[in-house]
């Protein structure tokens, strides 16, 4: 076992977390169902980004118009430096 400090604002919050499961709840069993939680959370947004990437690059006239914009703002960014 391995002792982590915490601001105490902090452990009151886990606390309060764990009181609200009940009794027999740990600090440890709140951190365990809190960081399942966030690499739910980071898997579904992964997901939702390769699916927007995917969207996207079926789309090719949107993709073509991405290219557009992406090579006019690049072109734009080389004139204002050229000019300083």
């Amino acid at each position: 076992m391995t002792t982590i400090k915490v601001p105490k604002s902090l452990r009151d919050r886990l606390n309060a977390i764990a009181d609200e499961r009940g009794r027999g709840t740990t600090l440890a069993d709140v951190l365990t169902e809190l960081i399942a939680r966030h690499e739910v959370e980071k898997t579904r947004a992964r997901l939702a980004y390769l699916e927007t990437v995917q969207a996207a690059e079926a789309d090719e006239a949107g993709m073509a118009r991405a290219a557009r914009r992406a090579e006019n703002a690049a072109r734009v960014l080389r004139e204002r430096e050229a000019r300083r």
